[in-house]
């Protein structure tokens, strides 16, 4: 049986009336690091990769750090059980939040969002979670009780998305 990840921390920013999802951020936080995984928009194609801000939680500066998707395994953590840990963490949120226009069972969602006349992108937010997003903003957004206004922001001076952090988030 695998080990039970903690709950993550999230963001979603969803322009219903542009590109679709913007960004999607969920992340744990551990010691002195936060560290996690985004995905979103960027020239009209799609990104994504795991970070770790390393001293976030610390006086110290903190450094970035990332991988694609595909390298998490590679040694760039040198710790593989944090690699797990955000593999399960991904797959979790990825499953409860998030379809891929090329999933096998896509098919029922887009055409919910269609009939809506949203923005559907790459990757799309599930649209029975569209309910839990604030439509306050043209950038109609969701934050869980714990997210860190901080770590958007420095993730957001860093990522090659194009929500960036002149974005209200």
């Amino acid at each position: 049986m695998a080990p039970s990840t903690p709950a993550a921390r999230i963001f979603l920013a969803y322009a219903p009336r542009g590109v679709g999802l913007r960004c999607a951020v969920a992340y744990l936080a551990s010691g002195r690091d936060a560290y996690g995984w985004f995905t979103g928009a960027r020239n009209g194609d799609l990104s994504s990769a795991y970070f770790v801000l390393e001293q976030f939680y610390s006086t110290r500066e903190t450094a970035y750090i990332a991988v694609h998707d595909g390298d998490l395994h590679s040694d760039w953590l040198r710790d593989e059980a944090r690699c797990q840990e955000l593999a399960r963490m991904q797959e979790a949120f990825r499953r409860e939040w998030l379809f891929y226009r090329s999933d096998p069972d896509a098919g029922k969602q887009l055409q919910i969002y269609a009939d809506a006349e949203l923005a559907v992108g790459l990757v799309n937010i599930r649209f029975e979670r569209l309910n839990r997003l604030s439509k306050l903003q043209p950038n109609w957004t969701y934050y869980s009780r714990d997210f860190e206004q901080g770590v958007f922001k420095c993730l957001a001076g860093h990522w090659p998305l194009d929500y960036g952090g002149d974005d209200e988030a």
